[in-house]
């Protein structure tokens, strides 16, 4: 699998890690939409929850990650036909958007559960608190 990007496609490890976030991405919410079909307070509902959190933290991981090797592979390749500059423009703010949407959700979501005192789990381990309760 290569990482370095050329002039007509994206490395293959810039590809896998676009298509693991994606995934990832539709997990977090599909365990909270699923999260609501168990009763409060049984095993089933804990679980999806804790798994919700745990691949919450895997974004934040993840994204490191993808920004790591998007400096390592290098310049995306060009888009055919070039577009407008507007659309270009538009483009760039919108990628600047979801990375920090991907960047931002789970920091939120880490810092509630830290300031509400509960514990953050991670496949089975607890994560430390960002704030004091």
């Amino acid at each position: 699998m290569t990482i370095k990007n050329t002039e007509t496609r994206f490395g293959g490890l810039v590809i896998a890690l676009h298509w693991l976030m994606l995934i990832v991405l539709v997990l977090v919410y599909a365990c909270m939409e699923l999260r609501g079909l168990a009763t409060k307070g049984t095993d089933l509902y804990n679980n999806v929850k804790a798994l919700h959190f745990s691949l919450g933290l895997c974004v934040i991981g993840l994204v490191a990650l993808r920004l790591a090797i998007r400096v390592a592979a290098g310049a995306a390749p060009a888009v055919r036909p070039p577009m407008p500059t507007w659309q270009e423009v538009l483009a760039r703010l919108m990628h600047y958007a979801l990375y920090a949407f991907m960047i931002a959700t789970p920091i939120l979501g880490w810092l509630t559960l830290s300031a509400s005192g509960k514990a953050i789990p991670f496949f089975g381990l607890e994560v430390p608190a960002l704030v004091g309760a």
